[in-house]
């Protein structure tokens, strides 16, 4: 383009910049204010480079975007104005949008409705109320803009007064939506049926954000029978669909809508692929996850951050961790999450002192580590021996602004306990800002029996004997954990004290479950249950197996290699 005086072409060149990326987006603006001396002429342009900022919420470009637009007579435009309101109040200077709203000559519904919800996004009910009533022509949108104020809020009692004193005519499927969507979002599945029971006409959203509710308060079958109701399902419906499984937990059933979405002639998405990739992930299948790559070429998904994500988590927790550290590498931008998979994954690998300087280089990055990450480090400084390394990870919590919780301490405990540092760490269990749970006080007493030190293991015991002696736990871990702790160290009474407590308060231990996957249907063994799941039964399993077991014990491939 350099040498080109065409502006209809530089002008073309912007749009297109604009539609791409924050970097690109600048580059547009700059085009604009140095490419195009008769500026007055590409008013369409300007409200692209505005609506670009305003999904960016860059406020500093969206000024001299705004400067721009005064020096090229744009500024006065009543589309350009309402852009400009809806663009401050998306970069959260009400003040300023307020501003531009105010010197409007001419304002319409649309300018009423940027403004009012610029007040709405930012919880400020009491000049979106004001601005509420001094509009003269009043929308749907106006309504359902104010109702969603409320909700989002979390104010249902007010939003639900609002929605009740709308003209029937206000009363859109947008309003009925806003509403089901204010008690789904408060966790009132309820009052939500109730209401989305009642509504004349359903859109999308709708029975997504219902499908969603339900799976959020754990509650799969109702949010599979919300979906079996959808006349027609669309992508989105899918996606919720997927998602929801997958969040869950029930990984098979996420791949199983996944597979029916497609039966269904409906193309996945990136965010359909999101939902696949975690379930993936949870099921630690590899075969699975290099059958999802490949559709994901396949379909052509666009590979944005959650996809690159998923796929980093998906083949790391699926034993691939050199094509996992490949996808890492390649990504010209990592999010937070990103780089808690890969620290996770380096450290549950057991290559501590790579997820250790892979910390350090995310130190140096513009991703602030989290509570996750946190957990990651320490579970690699602990499993690596690398006592200081840690100890000056946790000293630095303040500075990432992350508060340390349970695991953290855990972490930390674990590691001095490893080293023989025990009243070190028995001083540290003490003084938790948390209260330190079994699995804190069973580390501890582990460390002591491994280094002899019998003194502090008896110390450690009595502390642990006072767990559970005032208050009951529905968690069949807590109760098994802390008799396996008393059973280990020879104390047979309490251990068979904590057996009888779990039986009387009716909490049952849930069974330890294997998968076995040899180029054979995938089956689930649960130990002590008697509980076997397969499409096949155990008697036919058993003999699929023999079929890759030799004489000499060893488990072959079909193709008969070890």
């Amino acid at each position: 383009m350099r040498g080109c005086r065409d502006p209809d072409k530089w002008a073309q060149l912007a749009k297109d910049y604009a539609s791409s990326n924050l970097f690109l987006l600048r580059e547009a603006a700059t085009i604009y204010s140095k490419q195009l001396p008769h500026r007055t002429r590409h008013l369409p342009l300007v409200i692209v480079l505005l609506k670009a900022t305003a999904s960016c919420a860059d406020p500093i470009l969206g000024r001299a975007l705004h400067a721009e637009a005064v020096k090229s007579a744009n500024g006065g435009d009543r589309l350009v104005a309402t852009t400009l309101v809806s663009l401050y109040s998306k970069c959260g200077l009400l003040a300023d949008a307020r501003g531009v709203f105010d010197e409007m000559p001419d304002r319409n519904a649309v300018t009423c409705n940027a403004m009012l919800a610029g007040y709405a996004a930012a919880c400020d009910m009491v000049n979106a109320v004001a601005l509420f009533h001094g509009i003269g022509s009043r929308t749907p949108v106006t309504w359902a803009t104010l109702i969603r104020g409320f909700a989002e809020k979390g104010d249902m009692a007010e939003a639900r007064r609002w929605f009740e004193a709308a003209p029937p005519s206000m009363r859109t499927v947008v309003t009925w939506t806003v509403v089901v969507q204010g008690y789904v979002a408060a966790g009132d599945m309820e009052t939500a049926r109730e209401l989305f029971d009642m509504m004349p006409a359903r859109n999308v959203f709708v029975w997504s954000s219902m499908v969603t509710g339900y799976f959020k308060a754990g509650n799969a079958n109702e949010a599979q029978e919300v979906f079996d109701r959808i006349p027609v399902p669309n992508l989105v419906n899918w996606n919720s669909l997927i998602a929801g499984y997958a969040k869950m937990g029930c990984c098979e059933k996420a791949l199983e809508a996944f597979h029916s979405m497609l039966e269904n002639r409906i193309k996945p998405d990136e965010f359909t692929m999101a939902g696949v990739l975690s379930a993936c992930a949870q099921l630690g299948s590899l075969e699975q996850a290099r059958k999802i790559h490949k559709l994901i070429i396949q379909h052509r998904i666009r590979k944005n951050q959650f996809v690159l994500n998923g796929l980093v988590d998906m083949f790391a927790k699926c034993g691939d961790l050199a094509f996992a550290q490949k996808i890492f590498d390649n990504m010209q931008w990592r999010s937070t999450e990103c780089w808690n998979s890969m620290i996770s994954a380096l450290a549950s690998h057991g290559r501590s002192d790579e997820a250790v300087q892979l910390f350090s280089k995310m130190e140096c990055s513009a991703q602030k580590p989290n509570e996750i990450t946190l957990v990651a480090v320490l579970g690699a400084c602990t499993h690596g021996g690398f006592v200081d390394e840690g100890l000056g990870i946790f000293k630095k919590f303040d500075v990432y602004g992350v508060a340390a919780g349970v695991e953290h301490y855990g972490c930390l405990v674990d590691l001095l306990g490893r080293a023989g540092r025990l009243r070190e760490a028995y001083e540290i269990v003490k003084n938790m800002l948390v209260e330190p749970n079994e699995v804190i006080w069973g580390s501890l007493v582990g460390a002591c029996k491994v280094h002899g030190d019998a003194e502090m293991s008896e110390v450690v015991l009595s502390e642990i004997s006072q767990l559970h002696s005032h208050r009951v736990s529905s968690n069949d871990a807590e109760y098994v954990l802390l008799s396996n702790i008393m059973a280990s160290s020879e104390r047979w009474e309490q251990a068979e004290r904590m057996r009888r407590k779990m039986a009387l308060h009716g909490v049952g231990k849930t069974p330890g479950c294997s998968s076995v996957e040899l180029d054979i249907p995938e089956h689930q063994v649960c130990a002590g249950s008697g509980q076997f799941v397969s499409r096949i039964g155990p008697t036919d399993f058993l003999k699929d197996l023999e079929a890759f077991v030799g004489a000499d014990g060893l488990i072959r491939s079909r193709s008969g290699k070890l």
